[in-house]
């Protein structure tokens, strides 16, 4: 009875956890769509509005990100609170190591030059985003149903072992 619950409990751990592997990677390309529609808002809203950067932020987030660095501009700066925002969201969001590399190029540039300049820089990550977000799709085409079989099979292989 004791093996058999053991069993039953190595099966449905393995799949879990393939399935977790799986809902991350569908995450992080959400993740990567909401910044992508935030940039491009944000473009928007530093082209045709006189607000504060920071006010900017908070009206253009999506998934909390922006938020989280409006919050510390006033006492860290628009390039630390930046990269503490994304640093700190990194996890929630699923993102990748070079996700966040093309979301950092953004804090070093924003709220220092003129309104055309800071376009071309939002563009600029922008495009990094898209890119990032195409390579999470190929890799969630490639590797989603293989991790939620993958770890059915694998506690399967288990419990026969």
């Amino acid at each position: 009875m004791v093996k058999l619950a053991g069993a039953i409990m190595t099966g449905l751990s393995c799949g879990y956890f393939g399935f977790r592997l799986s809902v991350s990677l569908k995450k992080r390309i959400q993740a990567l769509n909401d910044i992508e529609a935030s940039l491009e808002l944000l473009e928007s809203e530093i082209g045709f509005s006189a607000q504060r950067l920071e006010g900017a932020l908070r009206h253009v987030d999506r998934n909390g990100l922006f938020t989280a660095a409006a919050d510390e501009i006033e006492s860290k700066g628009i390039k630390k609170a930046w990269q503490n925002a994304v640093s700190g969201m990194k996890s929630r969001l699923c993102l990748t190591d070079a996700d966040c590399e093309a979301l950092y190029m953004l804090g070093g540039n924003i709220g220092k030059t003129d309104a055309e300049d800071q376009i071309k820089h939002i563009k600029y990550v922008k495009t990094a985003v898209r890119a990032q977000k195409d390579s999470a799709q190929s890799e969630y085409d490639r590797f989603g149903r293989l991790y939620r079989s993958g770890g059915i099979l694998v506690g399967l292989m288990i419990i026969i072992i």
